[in-house]
């Protein structure tokens, strides 16, 4: 079954006919304030109402508490047969500022389709919004910096396992690794923000993802992988689980990927971003971007954390609302740098 199977039926004949304007704009999307779960569902909707020919609208799966695992396909040709690059947000609840950097890239990919036609000449995108539905509303409406999703565990007094240590790939290696570990290092422990679940790919969130990431890579197509988190503000690749695993082969190219993005970022207003692999910034071990480099055999994989901002009491997550277009538009410079390499090297 291939990801367009997962479309949902969120449309009438009716009401597909009667929205078929390409002129007026997409009303349900802002960059003032962060939008709920339900409003990022809403505007994905109503793009596709607007642009029928140009987006699709699908469900991977679903969460712990049942929220649809939504995402948008953007695309000028037959999606069977071309390649692909994928964008996510939200894999943990508290990093707000991902949520409306990767929709100001789907608000310019498709509501100025025109304007960023060389993008989608031979490239489809992908956007995931929400990876963490359940963890976000939570955050939204009871504690802020909570970061994991909203599973019980063994310890009915702790919630939640870190997604983003849950992945099928050196999932257990924090067990007995000798590696000191630190504060983001995975964890056996259900009360740690970083619990990394009872066995790997425990999650219905994680299993989703990686059955989707799957089936986006079927005969290679999957080109680009970019997973976004805040505020560690970097660019990183494989590998992330050991601070001794060899550098993968084409290290320098990925750097050299990175090093691009950052300064296309940085011409739009950002700071430089620290361009490494994960590993050199802290040991991770059950990460997305190194399963889907090394189970999912997506070449090119990459974690972009966003800035902080926000008070220190907010550990940088409490990004002013004055700086969401802002980031939004370097992060758009920076994926347009990624899109121009899903086939290739930076261009000098």
């Amino acid at each position: 079954m291939g990801p367009l199977a997962f479309v949902l039926l969120f449309l009438t004949a009716t009401a597909s006919a009667s929205l078929r304007s390409h002129d007026s704009p997409a009303t349900g999307v802002t960059f003032t304030d962060y939008m709920s779960y339900e409003e990022v569902v809403a505007y994905l909707r109503e793009l596709q109402l607007r642009y029928p020919r140009l987006v699709r609208v699908g469900s991977m799966g679903r969460s712990v508490q049942g929220r649809d695992l939504v995402f948008a396909r953007v695309s000028r040709g037959s999606a069977k047969h071309r390649d692909v690059m994928l964008v996510d947000a939200l894999t943990h609840a508290r990093a707000w500022i991902t949520l409306p950097a990767v929709l100001y890239f789907l608000q310019q990919l498709v509501e100025r389709h025109q304007e960023n036609a060389a993008l989608l000449q031979s490239l489809d995108f992908v956007v995931v919004p929400v990876l963490n539905p359940d963890g976000y509303e939570y955050s939204r409406d009871k504690e802020r910096l909570w970061r994991k999703n909203r599973a019980r565990t063994y310890n009915e007094s702790c919630i939640g396992v870190d997604l983003n240590r849950n992945y099928d790939f050196h999932w257990a290696d924090f067990l007995t690794s000798s590696e000191p570990p630190t504060f983001l290092t995975a964890s056996n422990d259900s009360c740690a923000n970083t619990y990394a679940g009872p066995h790997a790919a425990s999650e219905p969130e994680t299993q989703s993802y990686q059955r989707f990431i799957r089936e986006l890579n079927v005969k290679g197509r999957l080109k680009m992988f970019v997973n976004l988190s805040a505020p560690r503000q970097g660019i990183s690749f494989p590998w992330g689980y050991s601070s001794a695993a060899p550098n993968v082969s084409d290290f320098s190219e990925l750097s050299a990927i990175g090093k691009a993005a950052s300064d296309a970022a940085v011409k739009a207003g950002a700071q430089p971003y620290r361009v490494q692999n994960l590993a050199a910034n802290y040991v991770a071990t059950g990460v997305v971007t190194d399963w889907a480099r090394g189970v999912a055999g997506v070449d090119k994989s990459f974690l972009m954390e966003l800035p902080s901002g926000g008070s220190d009491d907010l550990l940088g997550f409490d990004v002013p609302v004055s700086q969401i277009l802002p980031i939004s538009r370097q992060v758009f410079e920076a994926f347009k740098v990624f899109a121009e390499c899903a086939k290739g090297k930076p261009s000098q």
